[in-house]
């Protein structure tokens, strides 16, 4: 090979060693990016998650309260509150009190826009509809409430079975065992005897009216699982015919009544 013939050969060489490498490079440049852009999504997304568990902390907190109006707080206000500094411009919207199986509830969500994004929250059902690209999580409170609505019926039902066994030990421990006496109240209101329930004409709260010392009932079962008083009556709503009954009721913090009675065995 003559030497003008070899030169060309190694510079052809040296080309397709330059292409493949810069090749090389490039591709590691956009694989680079793209474990860069999947690592940074994780971290977006778990940064997310943080945001939700704060959310639904702040729910928590404030569940005798944030159910109270239909008018929405404001995310500022939420943010605040919840201890959440936005980063990466962070969005969060509060729906409107919402309603399920008697349960008053609001939903929030939180996103990460999108470069384009016109992700939104419909305040009025709490669906949440993203944009491509956007990152978000949703936080609902029906879980919340529908938790303390269990526990305040299961302390109303536990409360009417005290009171049950209040009235029964006093006819049991009555010597003429008269059916037709209302034990659920005083026989003569202006002067108890030891051991009989005040008479309560209108709903009063049971500490208030002196109910709960009376009976001995647990101080939990005097308030809801919002802090709510619970109020009782054996004057309006109960029954002063055989069977007798006590009513009680609590409100919710929406407005709701939850009423129940304590009735005398036949």
């Amino acid at each position: 090979m003559r030497n003008g013939e070899s030169g060309h050969a190694v510079l052809a060489v040296v080309a397709t060693v330059v292409t493949i490498a810069a090749s090389i490079v490039v591709g590691w440049a956009t694989l680079g990016t793209r474990v860069q852009a999947d690592g940074l999504a994780r971290v977006q997304q778990a940064w997310l998650q943080e945001v939700r568990a704060a959310l639904l902390g702040w729910y928590a907190r404030e569940l005798a309260t944030v159910d109270r109006v239909v008018e929405a707080p404001g995310a500022d206000l939420v943010m605040r509150e919840a201890g959440i500094v936005p980063r990466w411009g962070l969005r969060l919207s509060v729906s409107d009190r919402l309603s399920r199986d008697g349960i008053a509830y609001r939903v929030l969500a939180a996103w990460l826009p999108a470069e384009a994004d016109a992700s939104a929250l419909d305040t009025s059902t709490g669906q949440f509809t993203a944009s491509p690209g956007a990152r978000w999580v949703v936080a609902s409170g029906f879980d919340l409430q529908a938790g303390a609505m269990a526990e305040t019926r299961a302390r109303l039902d536990r409360l009417a079975r005290q009171l049950e066994s209040v009235y029964r030990a006093r006819l049991l421990s009555d010597p003429s065992r008269d059916i037709g006496i209302n034990r659920f109240r005083a026989v003569r209101c202006a002067v108890p005897a030891p051991g009989e329930l005040p008479c309560i004409e209108d709903y009063s709260p049971i500490e208030a009216s002196g109910l709960a010392r009376a009976a001995g009932i647990d101080p939990l079962l005097a308030v809801n699982a919002w802090g709510g008083v619970v109020e009782a009556s054996n004057g309006t709503d109960a029954s002063a015919a055989m069977p007798f009954s006590l009513a009680l009721r609590t409100t919710t913090p929406w407005g709701s009544v939850l009423p129940l009675f304590a009735v005398a065995a036949p």
